[in-house]
């Protein structure tokens, strides 16, 4: 729900005008697409395809028509059967587990990922309210050797989370394992039409669907599962070196994909999603949570809702691994900026150190910060009793309102910003910093790991896993 604070950086004519400008792009210059069977199903409908430079236009017409057939809200389901809407109602998170780098808290800086951080953010996103999905790159553990380390990490996942599933696979051997897995986490039910998974299926910016990325849009079209497209251009060097530019880019390909899907099966449902970045042109590197980010959501936001797409917006992120202020600051514009822009998935809790890192202690500040974005939006309560023009009248000059009725009413909470991660000591008392109280926060959480999945689906599982394990030599 948008309040007094809604975010938009982008003017209507704006908006009409990267309309028009992407219509332009996608009708004259099109899209690579090298699945041969999305190019025939691209042709039938009407696009233009040029098989021997595998690229396919459609013209603005078409694109309009296969736009309207998208739905503009979606269900996903949980292993127990239970449904969240996206794209209508409140928004929910989307936690990350693992990634390249874990922030550790004892040594304040990166390291590799073990089992141990596997379980524990699994359980922190399992618990979080705010977190109705998880995602988990595939990334081996260093406390388990040998070529079966990423697969135990995917099992110790699996084993404690019992929410929605986002599917992001680098091979077409990995994308079958997840429909094996779906199918034991299913327990008895269609894995087609579940929608217990959401099935990431990558662009590579400028303007290219290649590889098993086509056969992937098509298999989550079979399956009935939502697409969320990775959508990364880089300012500078895979986009134009422009705010702008780099927007038109991200606009386009999300259209195109989600024009494709519809070719594929009308009424697909379908995730417009954006994590733009920007090249550093001194050094070569990526920078991808630049504050440059806190307008590129806002106006991603904008464009989707402006096609009446469903969308994604990363409501975290920092460049630092470090818990300084320059990782508060830009966490905390990231998340205020994406809650009040009304996406309606809000992607990356727990993410950090230019989206190669995490920690526990980050996905518990990062619902702090939620919940503070929540409460700005909320605005000031303007209802009589909270004007309390009544009380005021009856103190009158040189009153206080210690023992005042509606002080005693509320003083329980409630009333102004409350969240136990923050300090609020106010320097008048030694008190846990944000960063201890999140750290306190974690070891709460992850006292007791029972797994949220039915017994038997859990050594169904287990019995995967084996199999799998023997295959590798394991």
């Amino acid at each position: 729900m948008r309040g007094p604070l809604a975010f938009d950086v982008l003017s209507d004519g704006d908006i009409a005008r990267l309309h028009e400008a992407t219509e332009t792009l996608l009708e004259s210059t099109g899209f690579r697409v090298t699945q041969p069977v999305l190019r025939e199903k691209a042709r039938a409908a009407g696009a233009k395809v040029d098989d021997a430079a595998e690229c396919v236009r459609i013209p603005r017409e078409l694109l309009r028509e296969l736009l309207a057939q998208a739905p503009e809200s979606f269900s996903i389901a949980w292993q127990d059967g239970r449904e969240r809407g996206c794209g209508a109602g409140e928004p929910y998170c989307v936690a990350i587990v693992t990634d390249p780098w874990i922030i550790d808290y004892a040594r304040q800086e990166p390291r590799r990922p073990v089992l141990a951080d596997l379980r524990n953010h699994t359980v922190i996103a399992q618990k979080l309210e705010c977190v109705a999905a998880a995602s988990r790159m595939d990334f081996p553990v260093a406390d388990v050797e040998g070529p079966h380390s990423s697969l135990r990490a995917l099992e110790e996942h699996l084993l404690h989370f019992g929410k929605h599933y986002y599917v992001f696979v680098a091979s077409w051997e990995s994308f079958g394992q997840w429909l094996d897995i779906g199918q034991i986490l299913a327990d008895g039910r269609d894995l087609q039409g579940s929608r217990l998974m959401t099935i990431a299926v990558a662009v590579i910016s400028p303007l290219t669907l290649a590889g098993m990325n086509g056969d992937l849009l098509l298999k989550a079209c079979e399956f009935d599962f939502p697409i969320v497209p990775t959508i990364c251009p880089m300012a500078g060097s895979t986009a134009p070196y422009s705010l702008a530019g780099t927007l038109l880019e991200g606009n386009a390909e999300n259209v195109f994909m989600a024009a494709l899907a519809q070719l594929v099966k009308p009424g697909q449902p379908f995730l417009y999603s954006f994590g733009p970045s920007v090249t550093d042109m001194r050094t070569g590197h990526d920078s991808y949570y630049t504050l440059d980010k806190v307008l590129w959501k806002a106006a991603g936001v904008q464009l989707a809702k402006s096609y009446g797409l469903p969308c994604s917006a990363e409501c975290g992120g920092t460049l630092t691994h470090r818990y300084d202020p320059q990782c508060g600051a830009e966490g905390m514009l990231f998340m205020a900026a994406a809650r009040a822009s009304g996406a309606n998935v809000l992607s990356g809790i727990g993410s950090c150190h230019n989206a190669n890192g995490m920690s526990a202690e980050m996905m518990v500040i990062h619902e702090a910060w939620l919940r503070a974005s929540e409460y700005l939006l909320r605005g000031i309560p303007m209802d009589e009793s909270d004007v309390a023009l009544d009380r005021l009248m009856a103190a009158g000059p040189g009153a206080h309102f210690l023992t005042d009725d509606l002080t005693l009413s509320r003083m329980g909470g409630g009333a102004f910003f409350q969240h136990e991660v923050f300090d609020f000591g106010g320097g008048y008392e030694d008190s846990p910093s944000m960063l201890e109280r999140a750290h306190e926060k974690v070891a709460e959480l992850t006292e007791v790991c029972e797994s949220p999945l039915p017994g038997h689906v859990q050594e169904n599982l287990r019995r995967y896993f084996h199999d799998e394990y023997k295959k590798l030599g394991g």
